[in-house]
């Protein structure tokens, strides 16, 4: 079935009372202020995935002719018309992507009348979430780390010789390698890669490289507080003596973000997705985003180590073990998928 046009209603449109509350829920927290709003420290991802599932609700609402703008924001809220709206939504679209939507809605209410918003509501959004599967299937995309760090090394090494003889393209090659390996030994977010800068949270001290990062730069608000691994520390130093003087540029000043381009400046969160998926697909035939890197990083944990499932919990920066325990049963998946390969293999009489 074709999947039906939602425009969200953009925040300058809403009814005066939501944008109000809203506008006071993003307020910071200023010297002689008492309480920053309820919304004052999100990041900007949740802000803009809240505004848009909040803004499709309210368009839904005014095309159907049930908005009253004069209403409570909450009080609009009933059983009836969101599963109407879930209906209506879910023609041709993914499960992540209705729970997402639901998601925005609760969040707005919760935002707008702190602490609870419309509890039922966002008991339902978080259930829809965490229950929903992904339109493209994780698991025949992961890669076991092994491969992954093989092919970090691989990278520094052609880089390295690249730049040995004087070819200045070994420099982003080497760096990719590195950006690589780091992600696997310690599956921070995309952002939280993006935004390491020497002095800022990169520090070397008596022990290494140490990386700090707080709470509230972190999606789940749980601080990360570590070291570069070992085998990785030496290229690490290699990185910054020789190959990222080579990718700055005279005419751009040096910020200290770590993963800077050709062209000197940083390297954003898109352009890291798009060279760490296109770099595994060319050597794993497999399109392995930056965020499946900590897939692969806690699927590994459980398939080879199940009694320390615990670990991903603080690998990962989840504040629970439940998300963490997917893990354990995608690594049980992973498991009958490699073996049924095996199978496979025998059928077609290559090998054991």
């Amino acid at each position: 079935m074709t999947k039906q046009a939602f425009p969200p209603l953009p925040v300058h449109q809403w009814p005066a009372r939501d944008r109000s509350l809203w506008q006071g829920a993003r307020q910071p927290v200023g010297p002689f202020d008492d309480d920053a709003g309820f919304a004052a420290g999100w990041r900007p991802p949740t802000i803009k995935m809240s505004e848009r599932g909040y803004g499709m609700w309210l368009g839904w609402l005014a095309t159907t002719g049930q908005l009253d703008p004069l209403t409570p924001p909450c009080n609009r809220v009933t059983w009836e018309l969101i599963r109407a709206f879930i209906t209506e939504y879910s023609v041709g679209r993914a499960e992540t992507t209705i729970a997402g939507a639901v998601r925005g809605i609760a969040y707005v209410l919760r935002a707008c009348a702190p602490p609870d918003g419309v509890d039922w509501l966002t008991t339902l959004a978080h259930r829809m979430t965490n229950t929903a599967k992904p339109s493209r299937p994780k698991l025949p995309r992961m890669v076991r780390i092994g491969s992954i760090i093989l092919l970090s090394d691989r990278l520094m090494d052609i880089g390295l010789e690249k730049l040995r003889v004087g070819r200045r393209s070994g420099a982003p090659i080497y760096r990719d390698g590195l950006l690589i390996g780091l992600l696997i030994h310690r599956p921070m977010r995309r952002r939280n890669l993006t935004d390491l800068r020497i002095g800022h949270n990169l520090f070397v001290d008596d022990f290494g490289i140490r990386i700090t990062i707080p709470r509230k730069e972190t999606k789940k608000g749980v601080p990360f507080d570590g070291y570069v691994p070992k085998r990785l520390e030496e290229a690490t130093f290699t990185y910054l003596d020789r190959v990222r003087p080579v990718l700055l540029k005279n005419d751009i000043p040096d910020e200290g973000w770590l993963w800077v381009g050709r062209r000197g400046r940083q390297v954003t969160a898109d352009q890291i997705s798009t060279r760490v998926t296109r770099i595994m697909r060319e050597h794993f035939g497999r399109d392995l985003s930056p965020h499946l890197f900590r897939d692969c990083a806690a699927t590994e944990v459980a398939l080879e180590r199940p009694e320390l499932i615990g670990i991903t919990k603080h690998v990962l920066g989840h504040m629970t073990l439940a998300s963490s325990q997917k893990f354990y049963n995608q690594a049980t998946s992973f498991t009958a998928f490699s073996r049924h390969a095996d199978v496979i293999r025998k059928l077609r009489g290559e090998g054991s």
